[in-house]
């Protein structure tokens, strides 16, 4: 398994529908902290740092309808307020657009996004973990969507991602959403059925996933995984 780290222009970015071109005119970056993708969406968990002082949440929430029209977004929820950054995470959905389709058609869960995922206003920073022999294909792919793009890094990894090694991608994946909503918290800041929702599953399905992901994760840390 390697990690690669690539940069591109933003517009390559803007072209496939990552992120709208407008975003910059009030915003400076927007980094994905962490993305599930469930049917024709994908939920990001993400962090945007402002140009400006941030607005107040009310004022957010009585602009959501516009926030969500004119980013062409499902959801949009804040979570988390840096004030002294400029900075604000929040919850998004969208609907992957059909420049995207292809990508995600060709390689589905054998590329997993992973940090650092910038998109600033002239480069964006794009990493994430793939087996060797899938990366000749990858690079293919961009280069016939005629992409432009410096590959930043190629790092092998040995098991970097700790005892969530042990875990299936969509285990990782929800249980990375679960923590970052809150849902492990006390008391908790996100119910099963919001989390099922947000994932697009059932409540029966999202509670199994995460059992068996905890249940994984104990075996390991005992010394009694594999």
């Amino acid at each position: 398994m390697r990690r690669v780290t690539l940069r591109l222009p933003t517009k390559a970015a803007t072209d496939l529908g990552l992120v709208a071109p407008r975003f910059f005119r009030n915003n400076e970056s927007l980094e994905v902290l962490h993305a599930f993708a469930a049917g024709d969406a994908v939920t990001q968990v993400v962090r945007i740092r402002r140009k400006a002082r941030l607005p107040p949440n009310a004022e957010i929430e009585r602009r959501r309808g516009e926030i969500l029209g004119r980013y062409t977004l499902r959801h949009f929820e804040v979570l988390d307020r840096n004030e002294s950054r400029n900075e604000v995470t929040a919850l998004i959905t969208w609907k992957i657009p059909k420049e995207l389709n292809e990508l995600v058609r060709e390689f589905g869960g054998s590329v997993v996004p992973t940090r650092p995922f910038l998109v600033a206003a002239e480069e964006t920073v794009v990493s994430f973990y793939a087996a060797e022999d899938r990366l000749p294909a990858i690079y293919g792919l961009l280069d016939d969507l005629r992409i432009q793009y410096n590959v930043s890094s190629i790092r092998t990894s040995h098991g970097d991602r700790g005892s969530l090694a042990a875990l299936t991608d969509r285990q990782r994946s929800l249980l990375e959403l679960a923590h970052r909503l809150g849902y492990f918290d006390s008391p908790a800041g996100c119910t099963l059925d919001r989390l099922a929702g947000i994932a697009g599953v059932s409540r029966n399905a999202i509670s199994k996933t995460l059992r068996r992901a905890e249940a994984r994760l104990i075996e390991t840390a005992l010394g009694r995984g594999g």
